[in-house]
């Protein structure tokens, strides 16, 4: 089940406006569209695309081309962001995936995984918390079921999705203090094509996928709820996947660890 630690917002009135990262990918179109829909102006940030400034998705108002995997790309975000006095909602949905083992060349990969995936959720809240302090706003991480099972084959992808899931559970009451409301979200393998760093053998995954738009519309919903002014959670599982392996990883975790290794072995 997931985490029922709660905030109540204080929300502000006035035009709404959100930030999501990863905004070419699958999921990041999909959330700008919907974010679109539901009425927020919208930034989008991705890393710069050849020979283009303008969005590539063609659906926000307003896009910064950073890779939040180098080390400057936070300042490079904040001086993007001088001009944007308030978030409403920052969603971090950058992220790549790696399949692979513990292999000694294997370290500019687990680098890069640990760069884009957690480093880069960790650069985009600092450069967005003037932001959403001044709107009291909600802070979105996209995790994994990786982000608390591990899953055999993945050992980078696992290891910066629990860093992910870990730090913001951490930062989680410290946040509420300034009236930022953080949400983690689980999510089982996506159906879609997620980027992959170093050799990509064919994709295989654990359990029901799920696909870009199922993930997108549930981030959508639970802003709407901290929008609203209910409660949201700081933990959020997303799809039948992600709750049987929840409830596996705490009842019997050895055992939800060789049945994850069993069917990526059968696929």
């Amino acid at each position: 089940m997931p985490d029922r630690t709660k905030h109540r917002p204080s929300v502000a009135a006035g035009p709404r406006q959100a930030l999501v990262t990863g905004a070419a990918g699958h999921v990041g179109q999909a959330l700008l569209r919907l974010l679109g829909a539901a009425g927020y102006t919208r930034i989008g940030v991705d890393r710069p695309a050849p020979a283009a400034t303008a969005d590539p998705t063609g659906v926000s108002e307003a896009w910064l081309a950073v890779d939040l995997a180098e080390a400057a790309s936070q300042h490079v975000l904040t001086e993007g962001l001088r001009d944007v006095p308030r978030l409403d909602l920052v969603v971090a949905a950058a992220g790549v995936t790696a399949l692979g083992k513990l292999d000694p060349g294997d370290d500019a990969v687990f680098r890069q995984v640990m760069d884009v995936n957690y480093h880069g959720a960790l650069r985009t809240a600092r450069a967005t918390l003037p932001a959403l302090r001044a709107a009291r706003g909600h802070l979105v991480l996209v995790s994994s079921v990786a982000g608390f099972l591990p899953i055999a084959g993945r050992p980078a992808y696992v290891g910066a999705k629990h860093a992910v899931t870990g730090t913001f559970l951490t930062l989680a009451d410290e946040l509420a203090r300034d009236g930022i409301s953080v949400t983690v979200v689980h999510a089982p393998f996506l159906a879609t094509t997620v980027t992959d760093v170093g050799a990509a053998p064919p994709r295989t995954s654990t359990g029901a996928t799920l696909d870009a738009d199922d993930l997108a519309r549930a981030i959508v919903r639970v802003a709407a709820r901290r929008r609203r002014g209910a409660h949201v959670p700081t933990r959020m599982l997303v799809g039948r996947t992600a709750y049987l392996a929840d409830a596996a990883s705490r009842l019997a975790p050895t055992l939800a660890r060789r049945l994850a290794a069993r069917r990526l072995q059968d696929r």
